[in-house]
């Protein structure tokens, strides 16, 4: 149960000068990193190499390094700023403790991994550096809700821009080859999921155009995977819908007439594009495509990888990890771009300490909020970071881009105690913590009024008793006698009745 209580403090003004620091930074890194990763993209299809699929070996212009450094620099600051403004009260209780064993799990991997020279050099800010870990401090961000009116604005103009960026590539690829499509759009779709999964995920007014179009950029993902032929996408994108029902489920909105109307209307569209377009340029192109994704359904890319893995990587290292630029031999060279599966490179990187630190971080606490049954805000952040712990299965991992970033700020929103409205105090507690305090509340009062009412029923007695041996002894009349205690007995009544 959520409740409300109005607070006249100062400090719950809705965007105090530091508090909008922190937002402007936020705002400020996340179009440094969306700038980075156009540039990454221009080098990236500048430089098809012997492995087309490998992106270390990219060589960046002067332009990606300054832009992504500003994002390392602006994101990095508002998460420390925040978290200096956040009071720990407005959090989960021992989180902060958690957070700060992550932190310590993140310095065992980079001294297992650097050397003192590295540490002063642009490795510091390595994907598998002391980074990957301190960045979380944008977790803080996401705490307070007042930052959430600009940054769900933000996310929903990602999610639009990114979708148009997605289109744009499609529609200026030069040939049907794979290769080409990756290199384009697999940065571009790996961003826009999750903004994509915000503006799906988010809840809107019954009355608000808007939400017609919250699958739009839904439709432009389900293109660009189709294009570069990626499995994991299309399955994500089958559990980002399923989390979608789920979410309307929760707040009661009436969900069979909406996917009837999808369904018929996607089989009109195909069946329409099958019988008047089947001539067409566009058409022959995404025929290409769908002929591509459907000959690498059944293609296996895991099992050579993972027997290779445990052939070169023995159970024990993993306890503690190789370090932060950790190898394994692989086709017949030293790997050093981790494996396909996150968690298993965070052992490979860091060990059981940074996976379950990391974990305790940034899985387990909104999953537990998803489970208490959230509202509003709290409910949209917490599926979000449930896809991300699906997807770190498979090919994701914590990284300095614009596709994890979100995650984090999600993952603040759910861990937060207080998601009022700003100018309130939110007392967040279950409804059976509430029924106890209820209860606990009553049984006090009715304790003390028992006690009132006995400390009465003694003191009439004593009277009683004091005017009886008065009038035997032949000291007081009868109504000296009886009055007073008459009068006691009606001052009492009239007291407890107020």
């Amino acid at each position: 149960m959520i409740q409300a209580v109005p607070s006249n403090s100062a400090a719950t003004l809705e965007h105090p000068p530091m508090q909008k620091a922190v937002v402007a930074l936020t705002v400020l890194g996340l179009c440094a990193s969306f700038g980075a990763m156009l540039s990454y993209i221009r080098a990236s299809k500048a430089q098809i190499g012997t492995n087309p699929y490998f992106y270390g070996d990219i060589v960046k212009d002067p332009i990606y390094y300054a832009l992504h450094g500003a994002e390392i620099l602006c994101l990095f600051s508002a998460g420390l700023l925040a978290l200096w403004l956040t009071n720990r009260r407005e959090f989960s209780g021992g989180y902060l403790s958690r957070f700060l064993l992550f932190l310590g799990a993140g310095a065992l991997m980079t001294a297992r991994g650097y050397t003192l020279p590295s540490l002063f050099s642009t490795k510091l800010v390595d994907a598998t550096g002391p980074f990957m870990c301190l960045i979380s401090v944008v977790v803080f961000i996401g705490v307070r809700r007042c930052n959430w009116a600009v940054l769900d604005k933000v996310f929903l103009t990602a999610s639009y821009v990114l979708s148009a960026a997605t289109l744009f590539e499609i529609a200026s690829l030069r040939t049907t080859s794979r290769v080409e499509a990756v290199r384009s759009m697999a940065p571009i779709l790996s961003a826009l999921y999750w903004f994509a999964a915000w503006t799906a995920l988010r809840e809107y007014p019954r009355d608000s155009r808007a939400r017609y179009f919250r699958f739009a950029p839904l439709v432009a993902y389900a293109l660009g995977s189709l294009f570069t032929a990626l499995r994991l996408n299309l399955v994500m994108l089958s559990f980002l819908l399923a989390t979608c029902s789920y979410a309307d489920y929760r707040r009661g909105v009436p969900q069979a007439k909406r996917w009837l109307i999808a369904l018929a209307a996607t089989l009109w569209l195909v069946l329409f594009s099958t019988i008047f377009l089947p001539n067409s340029s566009a058409f022959k192109r995404v025929e290409a495509a769908a002929e591509s994704l459907y000959s690498r359904l059944d293609e296996d890319t895991r099992t050579g990888q993972l027997l290779a893995f445990f052939d070169s990587v023995q159970p024990q290292e993993l306890l503690l990890g190789r370090g932060s630029f950790a190898k394994w031999w692989w086709n017949g060279e030293d790997w050093n771009g981790g494996t396909d599966y996150g968690y298993l490179d965070l052992l490979l990187y860091g060990g059981a300490p940074l996976l379950l630190t990391y974990f305790a971080v940034h899985g387990a606490e909104p999953l537990a909020t998803l489970w208490r049954g959230p509202r509003g805000l709290q409910l949209t952040a917490s599926v979000l970071v449930l896809l991300w712990t699906i997807r770190m299965f498979s090919t994701a991992e914590p990284n300095l881009a614009l596709d994890y970033y979100p995650v984090l700020l999600c993952v603040g929103a759910s861990i937060a105690r207080e998601t009022g409205p700003a100018g309130q105090r939110v007392a967040v507690a279950t409804t059976f913590q509430h029924g106890s305090r209820t209860l606990l509340h009553q049984c006090r009062r009715t304790i003390a009024r028992s006690a009132s009412q006995a400390a009465f029923f003694k003191d009439v007695r004593d009277d009683a008793t004091n005017a009886r041996s008065s009038y035997n002894a032949g000291q007081t009349s009868v109504s000296e006698v009886i009055l007073p205690v008459q009068n006691r007995r009606i001052h009492a009544a009239s007291n407890h009745s107020k």
